[in-house]
């Protein structure tokens, strides 16, 4: 089976793991650093830091835009903080934010908007600034999926915060965690005063099982491991995760973020810019190979990094396609198979129709695009998907 994900780690990320000493302030400095920021500060979730930001900068009960196509736990963090999401609809050229719809969805109420660059296609930050026009709202860069604000030449941070997510299947990995980067000292002191103050040193338990699960995905990251360990997600499975009460955060949401995970983090920032060249190298490679009728290609976009290989299938859960690939040895996902004003808790948060969200959401497929992947193995990838396609045909 070819592995849709393997996290790119080598013995330099479990050696930084075993080494002693602290490390947050050094990987909080460099995250800031790579993303052009003064400041940064770490949490032991992405989605925990999100939460963090708004609570301690006082944003609550107020709307917070974001797209309607993006991962679930963005809205959960803004129903967790005390808000209501507003959504826009995404533009099929990049699955980012429709700058446009922006502009409408707008209101008095707006204190915050969550400009993704979705996939790792960067979105055009400076036009959501400019749309947004109020100083007062901040703009707030989700790049849980980008490397290209920590990249020599990627744009850095242009928003007012930044918001880096190293959880399991990301771009950069630590298994958990989040940094969040910020210019403003205003800002980083309010968030950092919340933190230190709301999250405590975690407890031998938590830390203990924040190892075993760094340790699981260190041997994942092994190809005759992962071939072992790996066993694809039934659709009950999935559609489980996506299933979280409106005030549910992790059991360990609370904690600091281990020094341990600190130091792998900062292994993993000196590999930014080889894993960004491999997976724009075979975006480029698939996007050659890939000639299938039908079949919405990657776009292939100045800047962007390819968290995956981004397609659109029509007829994708009709044909079974997930299932074909898997019968050809091919793990491949579709990640956020939803749009998120349709699911029954944003629905009340709901204005018009999200037909471009839509879409994607009946659509895309992921295809593997990580630093392990082979060239041979990527082209084998594409050949299956074009089977896929026919067989479904016949």
């Amino acid at each position: 089976m070819i592995p849709f994900y393997r996290p790119y780690y080598d013995y330099r990320e479990l050696l930084a793991a075993l080494r002693p000493g602290p490390a947050r302030r050094k990987f909080e400095a460099a995250v800031a650093a790579r993303a052009g920021a003064r400041y940064g500060v770490a949490f032991a979730y992405g989605r925990a830091g999100l939460v963090a930001a708004f609570k301690a900068l006082g944003v609550t009960q107020a709307e917070v835009i974001l797209p309607a196509y993006t991962c679930l736990v963005m809205a959960h963090a803004v129903l967790v903080s005390g808000n209501r999401p507003a959504f826009v609809d995404i533009d099929l050229a990049d699955y980012n934010m429709d700058v446009g719809a922006l502009k409408r969805a707008l209101s008095p109420r707006t204190r915050a908007v969550v400009a993704t660059h979705m996939y790792g296609y960067p979105t055009d930050v400076d036009a959501i600034r400019s749309a947004v026009g109020d100083e007062r709202v901040l703009v707030i860069e989700d790049c849980a999926l980008a490397l290209h604000p920590l990249l020599a030449g990627g744009g850095g941070l242009r928003g007012d915060l930044g918001f880096f997510s190293f959880g399991a299947g990301k771009p950069l990995t630590i298994y958990e965690g989040g940094v969040l980067v910020t210019d403003s000292p205003a800002l980083y002191e309010q968030i950092r005063a919340y933190r230190d103050r709301e999250m405590h040193r975690a407890s031998l338990r938590a830390w203990a099982v924040r190892w075993r699960r760094f340790l699981s995905s260190y041997l994942l990251s092994s190809r005759r491991l992962y071939d072992v360990l790996y066993r694809p997600k039934t659709s009950a499975e999935v559609n489980r995760k996506f299933q979280m009460p409106p005030d549910y955060m992790p059991p360990d949401a609370a904690v600091a973020l281990p020094h341990f995970q600190a130091r792998v983090g900062l292994a993993q920032l000196h590999k930014a810019d080889q894993i960004a060249a491999r997976r724009r190298a075979l975006a480029r490679l698939y996007d050659q190979a890939l000639d299938c009728p039908g079949v919405s290609l990657a776009p292939i976009v100045e800047g962007a990094t390819y968290a995956y290989y981004t397609i659109r299938v029509p007829r994708r859960d009709e044909i079974n396609f997930e299932a074909r690939m898997i019968r050809r040895g091919v793990a491949v996902d579709r990640s956020y198979h939803y749009a998120l004003p349709y699911l029954a808790a944003y629905r009340p948060s709901a204005r018009g129709e999200f037909p471009n969200a839509a879409r994607a959401a009946r659509e895309v497929i992921n295809l593997p695009c990580y630093p392990h992947l082979r060239d041979a193995d990527a082209r084998y990838i594409a050949a299956s998907v074009l089977d896929a396609v026919l067989a479904s045909k016949i």
